[in-house]
């Protein structure tokens, strides 16, 4: 019996490949994005086989939380958590505080400072989850380390702030995914954490979680308060009420090698000062910086500020480089702007830049811009009342000839002419060969392999090093210099979004089935 179903598999999945009568067996994709996921060290993270007869202490039908795992008397430096109520357990002994058996009473809270907690396995939150940390003094500092797994189900509804996996981190969370859909009544809402602290770190994550909240929700932090967000996409879809952003609502920190592909929407006007971009809604700070990121999805806005990258900026220093919008920008609610004599400004890159002495430089846009009442290809208004004349600090950056008719739509000062050098509109067939132009960030995409439309993407977005599955099986070594060449010749064949093939001997393949059969 095994035999026939062995044999019935093989039948099933044999294809032919580029007319050639050799058989290849699709037998491996990437992962939800098209990427791989990477330790620290780039080396490709392999997912741990879920092991059915492992033992299971708990059970997630009968108890709520399970903080088993950790001995108080014996701490260890590393803790392994496998199933959905030890996660719970974890935010009952950051949020709760630790019950000591000794004393009868609680004791500190737990902040795991030091500490490594490590994702065994993909797990399933069943129940409505408790965000893990609340408070600058009650909160997450230690490493969390997905271990390239998923956290799935993460579905609650926060009546309040700080509302995400972790509410209030000022810790380490790298190499996880997450599939959900978070709800807050409040404010600093964000899939991976409401509020990220100053040694806060979010590096290497990717989210599935639709996000629901009030002013400062994003797609992977809420409210970065100094911390750093690295190598993360966002593919959830983003509401807010104000300062929403596809990686983060409102940035004070670093922003870098990330990326949005998700629908992001605010809902709400308020003062000039709000936005709503592809990437952060805000950036505030003078050590703020949005580096190497990219938004390709739409952007529907209520609020004043609309960016492709950033809805609002207004600290002198803060940086936007190395980055690229194509999605699309929708500027709504412009009747009641306009009731209260309040504009409307969308940008491609910056909805409003608010001071001289930002740095928006090496960046492109092309994406459309609808319905706002005053729009440019890079900034949409420039609202610092100085001179502008010569300033070094917006340079290199294009626009299509179809996302505006010039780079900064308008300026209080009346000096946007001063600064046309720093916004240049180009082609289409201009920009799609610019890579170089742009700077050592970019690559070139004409092929549309990574989802930009042909133009540019930036380096971070390709394969790290040599792709794990670029090595033929069972076949003669002249067979597998065919495949490089064909490989070299055809490079979109190894797209990142594409499945990986691995061609097989069907002889060997039945020869070996017959022996595991006898073996058995």
């Amino acid at each position: 019996m095994r035999l026939v179903k062995i044999l019935a598999l093989t039948a099933l999945s044999v294809i032919f490949f580029a007319g050639s009568m050799l058989p290849v067996f699709a037998v491996e994709t990437n992962d939800d994005d098209g990427n791989y996921m990477y330790d620290d060290d780039g080396n490709y993270i392999e997912y741990e086989e879920y092991d059915p007869n492992e033992d299971v202490e708990e059970d997630a039908f009968t108890s709520t939380f399970s903080t088993s795992w950790f001995d108080n008397h014996r701490r260890a430096e590393v803790y392994t958590i496998t199933t959905a109520i030890q996660l719970q357990g974890l935010a009952d002994l950051v949020n709760e505080g630790r019950y000591d058996e000794y004393t009868n009473r609680a004791n500190q809270y737990e902040s795991f400072e030091g500490k490594t907690i490590k994702l065994g396995r993909d797990i399933t939150v069943r129940d409505n989850f408790t965000p893990i940390g609340w408070s600058e003094d009650i909160c997450f500092k230690g490493v969390f380390d997905g271990n390239g797994h998923t956290i799935k189900g993460l579905n609650f509804n926060e009546n309040g702030g700080n509302a995400g996996l972790f509410g209030y981190l000022d810790g380490t969370v790298k190499n996880l995914k997450l599939k959900g859909n978070i709800k807050s009544s409040g404010a600093e809402c964000g899939a991976f954490a409401g509020y990220l602290g100053k040694n806060g770190l979010v590096k290497n994550c990717k989210s599935y979680v639709t996000v629901t909240g009030k002013a400062m929700t994003g797609g992977i932090v809420g409210h970065n308060d100094g911390g750093t967000i690295t190598e993360c996409v966002n593919n959830g879809d983003v509401q807010g009420t104000m300062k929403v952003g596809g990686i983060v609502g409102e940035n004070w920190g670093k922003v870098t090698k990330c990326g949005n592909r998700a629908e992001i929407k605010s809902t709400e006007r308020g003062a000039t000062t709000y936005g709503t971009g592809g990437v952060c809604g805000r950036s505030v700070s003078e050590d703020s910086v949005v580096e190497r990121c990219f938004n390709t999805g739409l952007v529907s806005s209520g609020t004043e500020g609309t960016g492709g990258i950033c809805g609002y900026m207004n600290a002198k220093g803060s940086k936007i480089v190395s980055c690229y919008n194509t999605g699309h920008l929708k500027v709504r609610n412009n009747a009641v702007l306009k009731a209260d004599n309040i504009r409307g400004y969308a940008g491609g890159i910056v909805g409003i830049a608010g001071v001289k002495g930002l740095i928006i430089s090496d960046c492109y846009n092309a994406g459309a811009i609808d319905n706002s009442d005053v729009s440019g290809g890079i900034i949409g208004g420039y609202l610092d009342e100085s001179e502008l004349s010569n300033d070094p600090d917006i340079r290199n950056n294009y626009y299509l000839n179809e996302s505006g008719v010039k780079g900064v739509g308008s300026d209080i000062a009346g000096n946007a002419k001063n600064i046309r050098e720093g916004t240049d509109r180009i082609s289409q067939a201009t920009l799609i060969s610019s890579a170089s132009k742009l700077g050592s960030a970019y690559i070139e995409d004409s092929e549309n392999q990574f989802g930009a439309n042909g133009y540019p993407v930036l380096k971070w977005q390709k394969k790290h090093g040599k792709v794990k599955n670029s090595r033929l099986t069972c076949v003669s070594a002249d067979m597998q210099k065919k495949y490089d060449r064909f490989i070299k010749k055809n490079p979109a064949s190894e797209r990142p979004d594409w499945p990986v093939i691995i061609f097989f001997n069907h002889s060997a393949f039945t020869t070996q089935a017959i022996g595991d059969f006898h073996e058995q």
